[in-house]
């Protein structure tokens, strides 16, 4: 029986490129992976797939059940596998991407007294390199190893000024759940979580209460103490600002997770199926989880 491996391991090589598929953005993932912990519709994928669903469940099944499934028929079981783990079983077979990764690389030197096989090298790199990594738009240039470091930086960047936007792009990529959006931001991302854990931890407390726990403004959360006990009227406009950003990072992050148990992520609008949650039962996946984590974590 292979160890489990732990949060706190650090990647392998092979965990960015294996068997013909290569994935970058590792972080990212292992956010998808706790959203999806978090997901309503996810939870009930699991449940329907171990064939415990209670009949109130059963109720609660979104019209685009069927989608979830797929997703989760993919992604599987997160509850109980720590990332690298479920990275290598699971996530870099749907999230990476086929070929080889594109990449700078020398084809050949030029010398006085060597330069008739590179013409036979260059053929050899469009057969072969640059073809299994997907044919990308690329540049060929001669560069004078004599020049300096900033020389060579200098020139490259504006040869490369040159190109139009659109001819600066990869391959399209064929990776099944590619990541989506343009508002790939680790820390925003891990904030909404957050929210998320401490709004289901805290469901009864006042929302300026939780963000001010979850630190959810840069501004507002360092002005109010979650647990204070104020005085009616007092720090009365602080309060509601960190009400509404509260509220407003709670909702994204119920969009966050219900569209990765949709394939979709990091995407903010929220799908026209997702499923309410039920703070008390998320809290208890939630500390449930985060207790197992505690017993495999390496003392």
């Amino acid at each position: 029986m292979k160890p489990v491996r732990t949060q706190h391991d650090s990647p392998r090589a092979a965990d960015f490129h294996n068997d013909g598929v290569w994935a970058t953005k590792l972080g990212f993932y292992l956010l998808w992976m706790e959203y999806l912990a978090v997901s309503p519709s996810y939870e009930l994928a699991r449940r329907y797939r171990a064939g415990i669903l209670t009949h109130a469940e059963r109720t609660r099944l979104p019209a685009d059940f069927e989608d979830v499934l797929a997703v989760y028929d993919d992604l599987g079981d997160i509850q109980r596998v720590s990332f690298l783990d479920w990275w290598s079983e699971r996530g870099l077979t749907v999230f990476g991407y086929e070929g080889a990764k594109p990449r700078v690389q020398r084809i050949d030197n030029l010398r006085s007294n060597r330069h008739r096989k590179a013409a036979q090298r260059l053929q050899g790199f469009i057969e072969n390199d640059w073809t299994e990594q997907g044919q990308p738009n690329a540049m060929l240039v001669s560069i004078p190893v004599g020049l300096t470091k900033t020389q060579i930086t200098r020139q490259l960047g504006k040869l490369l000024a040159r190109y139009e936007d659109e001819h600066r792009v990869l391959p399209a990529r064929k990776a099944k759940y590619p990541l989506v959006g343009t508002r790939q931001r680790k820390d925003t991302l891990f904030r909404y979580l957050f929210v998320v854990w401490v709004r289901c931890a805290m469901p009864r407390q006042p929302l300026w209460r939780v963000g001010a726990r979850a630190k959810v403004s840069d501004t507002y959360s360092r002005e109010l103490d979650a647990g204070a006990r104020i005085a009616r009227g007092e720090q009365v406009y602080d309060r509601s600002v960190l009400a509404v950003l509260t509220s407003r990072a709670w909702s994204r992050g119920l969009a966050l997770a219900e569209n990765a148990a949709r394939g979709r992520f990091p995407s903010y609008d929220m799908p026209d199926h997702a499923v309410e949650p039920n703070t008390h039962d998320l809290w208890d996946m939630i500390y449930s989880r985060r207790r197992w984590k505690k017993r495999i974590k390496p003392r």
